[in-house]
């Protein structure tokens, strides 16, 4: 390859990368302990979800889910792809996000749970998301870090805590402003 690489260049990089990453997974990942975990905290999440949604308010919260889950997604992709932070373990080799509990499960459910409770109040809405964010920034993080699920390297724990809460109340003005809209009590006009 030159020093100006073709999109077939790095097309072929990212073949050899791929394949390369599936033997690692395969021969490193699958089935160890951390593996097992990151399954089994994933449907625990989702279980205790289902358990303590108020179902009248499904679609509401999982807008907010949803949106938080996105988010969370693309903030992990900027992260990854500017070599903050990696994913040595993940649930399954090909999967983007690599750390898909995180991203899809863990941030979501555990901010629904705090929109579902405190979402008529902002002062306990907020309240909510930085205990949410204190237990990911200074609990979670350090925690997969330990694992080796997750590794940092232009990252502290300090700055995702602001980012998620700044995340969650952004969202959660999104989805208020959205339902009131739906709702008819927003002149659409103004």
């Amino acid at each position: 390859m030159t020093n100006n690489p073709s999109f077939e260049d790095v097309n072929q990089l990212r073949r050899n990368f791929l394949n390369a990453y599936h033997v690692y997974w395969l021969k490193h990942v699958f089935l160890t302990w951390q593996w097992w975990t990151l399954l089994l905290t994933v449907i625990l999440f989702w279980v205790v979800w289902w358990k303590f949604l108020e179902k009248t308010r499904i679609h509401e919260i999982l807008n907010y889910g949803l949106t938080i889950g996105i988010i969370a997604f693309i903030f992990d992709m900027v992260g990854m792809n500017h070599t903050a932070w990696a994913y040595p373990i993940r649930l399954y080799w090909a999967f983007i996000p690599p750390l898909l509990p995180f991203d899809l499960t863990y941030i979501p459910v555990s901010f629904m749970l705090v929109y579902q409770r405190y979402g008529e109040s902002w002062i306990k809405s907020i309240i909510g998301f930085a205990i949410a964010a204190a237990v990911f920034s200074f609990g979670a993080e350090p925690l997969l870090n330990w694992m080796g699920v997750y590794q940092i390297y232009k990252w502290k724990y300090i700055y995702s805590f602001p980012i998620y809460i700044l995340m969650a109340c952004f969202v959660k003005v999104v989805v208020y402003t959205l339902n009131r809209k739906q709702n008819g009590m927003i002149n659409p006009k103004h």
